[in-house]
């Protein structure tokens, strides 16, 4: 079965891994240039020499299905225990130890958490920078060889005998609606239409050779920031004292259209509070808008299905039983687990 996936986040990367071992022929469609969503990395500070994770600076391990992920990521030596020392900021003051730190392992990435998405897309063919403008059921009545066309923005198509839908659900909401009228997909686009998203400005910042902090991350209450990553802190080899700082929902809503440079100090601000004055002068400094940081809601089943014998359809996603990247990695694994056992090859 010829299998078309949009979205190469982690939901997306794990079923179609699981999907292409069990012999299906798997394209997934992505419109960014990375893999992972927001388990992204990128290159900053003087001859893009800096690391840093800017969107999830850290992952917990809650199912069994994500723990078993996370021993096959430690065997072949892609992540790393992180996170046991964080401290708490509670508005005014820093505590070393976390008192509510919760009692799952946490982790991050040795090289960086797109490694994690490079690594789950060695199963199947990934064309990136592709958008994709909406779906076409062609079904029964088809006269061509597949169930589905999926349309690209570029003017070409993509031929498939089953759909994946892997993007935040207001993307999945704006492609179903493309097939409204062929099929019967109003019953999900009505329960998807319930989840939003919480955006998230994301400041990074880097300080060159002052000393690293000898903490993790800070995990702020009552102030504009949400987390503070300490990326060097994480990195074996020596890189520069620098952060990944990210704001709360109601800050960014506070800022969103504000210039980039007003963005900018204010998030600087925000971090000289929790750190101190020193922090309103890095070397250099980025801004980054997560749109759909995280699900503020989420559906109660682990995947939302069209069951077309000819033609089937599926969303997976973070907003499916929770809203972490465990979410995520547990809808993929769960679908593709569940149709490599319908549709055996």
């Amino acid at each position: 079965m010829v299998i078309g996936i949009i979205g190469a986040g982690i939901s997306g990367l794990t079923a179609g891994r699981i999907l292409a071992k069990k012999g299906h022929d798997v394209t997934i469609l992505e419109k960014s240039s990375g893999l992972g969503g927001r388990m992204a990395t990128r290159y900053a500070g003087k001859g893009d020499e800096t690391k840093l994770d800017h969107g999830l600076s850290y992952f917990l391990t809650e199912s069994p299905e994500f723990q078993s992920f996370a021993v096959e990521l430690l065997d072949k030596g892609l992540i790393q225990r992180w996170g046991d020392n964080f401290s708490l900021y509670d508005g005014e003051n820093i505590y070393e130890t976390n008192p509510n730190q919760p009692n799952v392992a946490s982790f991050t990435a040795k090289d960086g958490m797109n490694s994690i998405g490079k690594y789950l897309s060695r199963w199947v063919d990934v064309k990136t920078n592709t958008l994709v403008g909406g779906l076409t059921y062609i079904g029964s009545n088809r006269s061509k060889k597949r169930s589905w066309m999926i349309n690209l923005t570029a003017g070409n198509t993509f031929e498939a005998d089953a759909v994946i839908i892997a993007t935040p659900a207001p993307q999945a909401y704006g492609l179903l609606n493309t097939t409204i009228d062929e099929t019967n997909t109003l019953k999900i686009v009505r329960d998807i239409d319930e989840v939003h998203y919480a955006p998230s400005y994301t400041l990074l910042a880097g300080y060159g050779k002052r000393e690293i902090p000898d903490w993790d991350g800070i995990i702020c209450k009552k102030s504009g920031l949400q987390f503070i990553s300490n990326e060097a802190s994480k990195k074996s080899k020596e890189q520069e004292c620098s952060f990944v700082v990210q704001a709360t929902p109601e800050l960014t809503k506070n800022l969103r259209g504000k210039s980039d440079d007003l963005i900018r100090e204010k998030m600087l601000q925000e971090l000289a509070e929790v750190i101190g004055g020193w922090a309103t002068s890095p070397e250099w400094s980025q801004i980054h808008l997560w749109k759909y940081s995280r699900p503020l809601k989420s559906l109660s089943k682990d995947y939302h299905e069209l069951e077309f014998d000819d033609a089937p359809l599926a969303l997976i996603g973070d907003y499916f039983n929770g809203n972490t990247v465990d979410s995520a990695y547990r809808s993929g694994y769960r679908l593709a687990t569940d149709w490599s056992e319908k549709y055996s090859q």
